[in-house]
């Protein structure tokens, strides 16, 4: 009998791809913070599933939070290409297998923020659930 890995942490690995991308500019996180900064990004897991038994396909919803559409769009394009950038590479330990079926950005006003804008993208994360070797140096 065949044993499926248990997924690697997906939301996990989403924040720290796009908190890498922002740095200081904008904070990054699964929750709303409690005052609101000037440019802020929440990432959250909304659904998935597992194709084989050596990939989970997290669909990851991340919402940018900012002063104004221009400064928004950019944001979400900024969470477009980190995300992009990080296939093939191994974030704490989870190896990204792909980013893709992206939507948005959408603008979305969030009913109880009237004083910032919001725009919303969502796309498939695919992570490997094995855990990738080791390379050695000078490999």
């Amino acid at each position: 009998m065949y044993v499926w890995p248990t997924p690697k942490p997906a939301l996990k690995t989403a924040i720290a791809i796009i908190a890498d991308a922002f740095g200081v500019y904008a904070s990054v996180s699964a929750n709303m913070p409690r005052q609101l900064p000037v440019r802020f990004v929440r990432v959250d897991r909304i659904g998935g599933s597992r194709p084989n038994p050596v990939t989970d396909s997290a669909r990851i919803l991340i919402e940018c939070f900012g002063p104004d559409p221009e400064t928004v769009e950019s944001m979400c394009s900024t969470v477009d290409e980190a995300m992009h950038n990080a296939i093939g590479t191994i974030v704490d330990s989870v190896f990204v297998r792909d980013w893709g079926n992206i939507n948005g950005p959408l603008r979305r006003p969030h009913p109880d923020l009237l004083s910032v804008v919001r725009m919303q993208v969502d796309g498939d994360l695919l992570l490997s659930t094995s855990t990738p070797a080791a390379v050695p140096p000078g490999s």
